[in-house]
């Protein structure tokens, strides 16, 4: 699979997806794809775990209740999710034991293998504070995700025990 991040104020992420190719994104995400592209709508679409107990769990994170899968059928085929709000779409390689937290509504898609869930803020003062809230999206398990990020995203390399503290709010959430 080949994908290419095309814009820069409202990016799309475009898949070009070879023969049994496959990605996973809640119900609603999708902006347009090619004919050779299958879809399979259901709670455990993409190798979600848990059941029906899960699915309301992804709810309760801003999700939707159903997942799709998306395969490339019987030749290559173009898949495409488009950004929301201004800002950027990264792709995150997720592997054991290195999950992320992302913001109410900022999983677009990834490969099956990565397990998408309800993830809570665990500072008080974040949770109340931050802009967030208490209820975020985790991405855990192990494959390649796409995230949409609202805004400009600058990245710092930081030395070991060194860090970042931003402002709470719309100027700096971190």
């Amino acid at each position: 699979m080949e994908t290419k991040i095309i814009g820069t104020v409202m990016p799309v992420l475009e898949l070009n997806m070879q023969p049994g190719d496959k990605v996973f994104a809640e119900s609603g995400q999708l902006s347009w794809m090619s004919m050779a592209i299958q879809m399979m709508t259901s709670t455990s679409a993409g190798g979600q775990q848990g059941g029906l107990f899960s699915a309301i769990g992804r709810m309760a994170a801003g999700g939707t209740l159903f997942m799709t899968e998306y395969t490339a059928g019987g030749g290559p085929g173009l898949l495409a999710f488009a950004a929301k709000l201004p800002g950027q779409v990264l792709p995150m390689e997720i592997a054991p034991g290195h999950g992320y937290l992302v913001h109410r509504h900022g999983f677009m898609c990834a490969t099956p293998g990565v397990q998408f869930s309800i993830g809570f803020q665990q500072r008080l003062g974040a949770g109340v504070f931050g802009g967030t809230g208490f209820r975020m999206q985790r991405l855990q398990g192990q494959g390649q995700a796409w995230v949409e990020l609202h805004g400009e995203v600058v990245t710092y390399d930081l030395q070991p025990g060194n860090t970042l503290r931003g402002a709470p709010g719309p100027r700096g959430d971190v």
